[in-house]
């Protein structure tokens, strides 16, 4: 590729090249990379200014670029010249063109996200039935010290993590870093400080996630790391981790079908009910009060189905040692959201009412109506519900203070 200045590879083909080499999970090729993205801006410089390299192309390339978590200052040339390329063109986004010029544009952003939501949104569901996540990762010999550098570190964990990119952006958040969003609902959160771990059933998503830590160089500390296993081996073992385990997010957990005699007009591959398949099951609920309760941890759900999320809500406070949190930004009445942002109720609403008239909502003050976490920690799917203008479902959870007093002094 140096030899041919990018010839075998014009336009924005070096860019599809490294995005399909970061889905496949390619991990110490930082050089490969580096190599692609050269390529990328010797083509912006060649063609890049030309009428016929249309705007579009020079947006693709530099959303597929930024998808696979590259950090380099071959990437920052990249995007400057990129951003030089579309204010040349006139291109309307003055923001996006901002942001690429002042390097303020990466995995974080909109765009590269939504690439990842389209790639996993395609995947199949996997389920505990098939075989693909049998790794025994989580055995007798387990030791998280062969993971982490420093586990007297709190921990931040991720479960269904699917490409990893809320925890990937939340380890890379620098301690001045001035962040935007929401800071009130995890208030005291210096997210330099903590080591991070994913776990999801799909391992395609996890060989890119740790592909990306791979070239962010988190390594040399060891603070991050994704496993592709069930997540009650994730919980389990995390009874041994000796540090403090300070946040459980479930982001997005697939939902259920809302009777098993419901059509098979929709997603086929959804779990048949809320207790057979759906991920969130009562020893996985088991397991995490148990953490909560012992490290007065805080659980962070969001889903975009209201059902999914006042059964959820529900079933994590049946044994009454646990209570929801206020948010500081509360959902008072979900109708008027529903039809402010979506001008109707969403059709899987329609059909749950139609069949619970008395259900509870979710709405009141611990319904958050803005993310828990700062904006940088964003999913995939929480960016293409803001592309789509659903409202998500979110709320908090911990263990009741007199719980973890009494907790604590059994130690």
């Amino acid at each position: 590729m140096a030899l041919t200045l990018g010839s075998d590879l014009r336009g924005r083909t070096s860019a599809d090249a490294a995005f399909q080499l970061a889905l496949s999970g390619a991990a110490q090729s930082s050089h490969i990379f580096d190599a692609l993205v050269n390529v990328g801006i010797h083509e912006l410089n060649r063609a890049g200014y030309r009428s016929s390299f249309k705007p579009i192309y020079v947006l693709q390339m530099v959303e597929k670029f930024a998808a696979c978590g590259i950090k380099s200052s071959s990437v920052k040339e990249l995007y400057y010249t990129a951003g030089l390329c579309l204010e040349a063109k006139g291109h309307h986004d003055a923001v996006l063109i901002d942001s690429l010029k002042k390097d303020d544009f990466g995995l974080h952003s909109d765009r590269p996200l939504l690439w990842l939501w389209r790639f996993s949104a395609r995947q199949k569901k996997i389920t505990l039935n098939d075989n693909g996540h049998k790794y025994n990762t989580f055995g007798s010999n387990f030791s998280w010290d062969d993971y982490f550098h420093d586990t007297s570190k709190g921990l931040v964990v991720d479960i269904g993590c699917g490409c990893g990119v809320s925890l990937l952006n939340l380890s890379r958040i620098d301690k001045n870093e001035v962040l935007l969003g929401n800071q009130d609902d995890v208030p005291g959160m210096e997210w330099s400080d903590y080591n991070y771990a994913g776990i999801d059933l799909n391992k395609q998503l996890v060989d890119y996630a740790n592909g990306v830590v791979s070239r962010l160089n988190h390594n040399d500390g060891g603070r991050i790391t994704f496993f592709c296993s069930p997540a009650i081996e994730l919980l389990k073992s995390l009874q041994i981790y000796a540090g403090r385990i300070e946040i459980i997010m479930i982001q997005f957990p697939s939902p259920y079908r809302l009777s098993s005699e419901e059509p098979r007009d929709g997603n086929s591959q959804l779990p048949s009910t809320s207790t057979e398949g759906y991920m969130i099951s009562r020893d996985v609920v088991q397991v995490i009060s148990k953490l909560l309760k012992k490290n007065n941890g805080t659980l962070l759900l969001q889903t975009k189905c209201e059902d999914v999320a006042v059964y959820t809500k529900n079933l994590f406070l049946e044994g009454g040692d646990l209570e929801c949190l206020p948010c500081s930004s509360t959902v008072w009445n979900i109708d008027n959201i529903y039809e402010r942002n979506q001008l109707s109720r969403p059709q899987r609403v329609n059909k749950w009412l139609r069949q619970c008239p008395e259900a509870e909502r979710a709405e009141g003050e611990i319904w958050s109506s803005r993310p828990l976490l700062p904006l940088i920690g964003r999913t995939e799917t929480e960016v293409n519900c803001d592309f789509e203008n659903t409202h998500v479902h979110r709320f908090k959870i911990s263990s009741k203070k007199g719980e973890f007093i009494k907790n604590k002094n059994l130690k």
